[in-house]
Parts: C-alpha cells; structure tokens; sequence
C-alpha cells in the first residue's frame, strides 16, 4: 500500500513518457503481426494482455490526472484493444490497484474531522471497497443508524495533479492513445480548473446538492445525501446506495436484455435530463460512478465534475434534437458558428463533414432500434477524420463544452459496455418531453 501519492514532476513525466512509448510500440507491432497473417485476434488479444496490465498498474498507482487518464481510454477507446486486454483495463474503472493503509486513512480523518473513525462512527470499515484517481471509499454506520460511504483523498494527490498539469505535453502525447478525439492542449484550462475544483471535496457537496435539485422530476435516478458534519475539504461522508456498479452489473451474464435496456434508459436520463433542461452535466462517467439499485432505479456518484453549460449551448442541442426526432436536416455550420463552435475550414467541405458526423453520431435517436454492443460509432468517426483531415483538424467546440463532450463521450462507452440494445428514439423523445421549457 502507498500512504502518500508520488508528486514529483520529473518522476510522474517520465513514468508516463515511458509508459506512452511502450503501450504505442507494443499496439504497432500487435497489429503488423495480424496485418502479415502471423496471428489472429486471440493471439493479438493474449500479446496485449501485459501492456494492458502494465497500463493499469502503473495509471493505477500514479493516481490523479494519470489515473483519470486511464479511465478515459479504457473507456472511450474499447476498440484499441481486444477483449482479452480490455478485461485488464477495466479495472481502472472501478478499482484503482495502490490504497492506503488502515493506519494512513484514520491519519488523515483524525487530521481532517478532529476525531477518530471510532468516535464519528458507530462501525467504521477500515478497509476500502473502493478507490479511484483520487481517494478511496469505505463503508460506514452513524450513530443514528444511517448507512453512509466516506471518501478519504490520498494524501499528495493535490501535488501529483499540479505536477500532471505542469506535464500537460506528456498528458496529452498519452491521451492520443484514446484515438485523439480532442486536442487536449487547447482546452488546458477548461482540464486543469476541473481536476483543481474535483480536489474539494466542499465544492462537491455544493455541486451535489445543485444536482439534487436539477434532477428532482427524473424519480427513476438516485442520489446520495451529504453528511455534512462528517466532511471536509478532503473527507466527505454521504449515505450509502447499495447494488452492483454499472460495471459489474455489464459484466454479469445473468443480465438479461430487457434489464439492460432498462439500465440504459436511466443512464441516458441521467445525463440528458439534467442537461436539457437547465443546462447541468454529470462529467465523470465512468461506470463505477453508476449503481444499479435494487428498487430499479439508478444511483448516481461523484459530482466533483459537473458542469453548468451555458443556455444558447443547451438551445442548439435541442434544435438538433428536435431535427433528429423530425428526420429532418439542419444547416449545421451556421448554427455551430453562432454557438461559438470554431470552424475555421472551407465552409461547403465543413458542411459536408458536419452532414457526416451527425449521420454518424445521431444514428441511435433516427432509429427505432440501436445495438450499442454492436456500436461503431467511435470507429466511424475516425474514418470520417481520416478522411477530412482538414476540415477535423480546423474545427473544435468551445472549450468550456469539453466537459459535456467527455459526458457525452463516456456514456457511450458505458452503453457499450452494457451491450444495450432498444428504441432509444422513443429514450430521447421521453427525455425531451420531460425537460422542454414550458412556454
């Protein structure tokens, strides 16, 4: 167990240079070997399966934005993998490999709270049942019976992060490996603002309690209440929601079809209901973020990453929507441009592309049936990079939109996991019933 996360920066750039060069050495020569018919996808998957593992420990125990990272392309990018390295990465996603000791977790609530674990609990669990980029979390009763989760950060973690963002030219050589979907170097403060703002764990109980009352008409979502007298800046104690993580729960073979479906109409509530209706996005998507409760209803974790989007954004993404759900076709770069989208290419080309990409990226909501398990949605749109090199390379969104695009992003990665399939046409069309203004 490390008892103190390693913040220094020279250290953290070369594990992670490191680290960027072997995992795109190794993906390189996996596949010229299955190119010249010297293995097939088993053999490929089993070669992977060490860089896979190498990828989570050494993610893992860095913690911070590395952790984060890691999340991110095991979850965006399934496709890079085959199925047999995938299994490795996915413990990113739900456990990170490096805790803290029992003795190092009561250090910091004794420094934190003022007391022991004993004294502010009637049981106190002192092993984690979970960690992630940032602290890990433990099981806990109150003494008036209640059953709450504690997060504990790991101590150092706040010097590691400024330490990954000092490091933004490795971060983001590393991130390429998750297909380069953004340029993360021109949306660096938009990163850096949330992973400081993620370190306090006061501003997620602000944001918690905000996303409490957005969410209020979606009864199919659930939400943990904040303890506040057993909380801090780096403690924060919340009642417990109890079931299988959106991970476990994709992972189960007894899962039927419609149990999925159904776990799928929720998460997309959960992100798109919230959104279209105030604006308010839940950016950390990934899926040991997502309880499948036993009542039916979908709990939800971690709200260090909300972001409040700004209301013309919202009004562009329902006159999309609206199109979508009237399989009819907007003129896409007048209406980006005035959003503050930057398209700086040949505007007929860029219209093209745009055309293609919202082909691409609307296909789940102008269907009225979608098989996320067999999605190639992320694929699709490399292809149609590659294929409007500078039409890609000259356009991006805002940069205060990077969040909802690592939500939107994300969920499609945890749709995927879940192998969903249904009529979400009719999931959006709910939704946006639901969360239209009344006028």
């Amino acid at each position: 167990m490390a008892n103190q996360v390693e913040g220094g920066r020279l250290q953290r750039m070369a594990r992670l240079a490191g680290l960027a060069a072997r995992t795109t050495r190794d993906l390189a020569t996996a596949r010229a070997k299955q190119m010249l018919g010297n293995g097939d996808a088993a053999q490929m998957g089993e070669s992977l399966r060490p860089t896979a593992e190498r990828m989570v420990e050494v993610l893992g125990s860095m913690k911070g934005a590395a952790t984060k990272m890691g999340q991110f392309i095991s979850l965006v990018d399934q496709e890079v993998f085959p199925p047999e390295a995938r299994q490795a990465l996915q413990r990113l996603l739900n456990q990170a490999p490096q805790r803290l000791s029992p003795e190092a977790a009561r250090a910091v609530i004794l420094e934190e709270l003022g007391a022991t674990p004993e004294e502010l609990f009637a049981q106190f669990d002192p092993e984690p049942f979970a960690a992630a980029s940032m602290g890990q979390v433990h099981g806990a009763t109150l003494h008036d019976g209640r059953d709450v989760v504690v997060k504990i950060q790991f101590p150092g973690v706040d010097k590691a992060i400024e330490a990954d963002l000092r490091n933004a030219g490795t971060m983001t050589a590393a991130l390429s490996l998750a297909g380069g979907i953004f340029d993360a170097r021109r949306y660096f403060e938009e990163i850096a603002a949330t992973l400081r703002r993620e370190l306090d764990y006061r501003e997620e109980a602000k944001q918690l309690a905000e996303f409490r009352r957005v969410a209020a008409p979606w009864p199919e979502i659930a939400l943990p209440e904040h303890v506040p007298e057993h909380s801090s800046a780096r403690v924060i104690t919340l009642t417990r929601l109890r079931g299988p993580t959106l991970l476990e729960f994709a992972n189960d073979e007894n899962a039927d079809a419609a149990s999925r479906f159904r776990v799928a109409q929720q998460l997309v509530v959960s992100s798109w209901g919230p959104f279209l209706s105030t604006g308010l996005i839940h950016a950390d998507p990934h899926p040991g973020n997502y309880i499948v409760c036993a009542d039916g209803r979908l709990g939800v974790l971690d709200f260090g990453a909300t972001r409040q989007m700004q209301m013309d954004f919202v009004q562009t993404y329902w006159r999309v929507l609206d199109a979508a759900m009237a399989d009819t076709h907007l003129a896409l770069h007048d209406l980006l441009t005035g959003a503050h989208f930057e398209l700086r290419g040949e505007p007929v080309e860029t219209e093209k592309w745009l055309q293609a990409l919202s082909a691409i990226v609307e296909a789940p909501m102008r269907r009225s049936h979608y098989d996320f398990g067999a999605c190639q949605i992320a694929v699709d749109v490399r292809k149609l990079s590659q294929q409007y090199p500078a039409v890609t390379l000259q356009s991006r969104p805002p940069e205060n939109s990077l969040m909802f695009y690592r939500s939107l992003v994300g969920i499609a990665g945890d749709l995927r996991l879940l192998k969903a399939a249904g009529n979400f046409r009719a999931v959006t069309a709910d939704i946006m019933a639901r969360a239209r203004p009344v006028t």
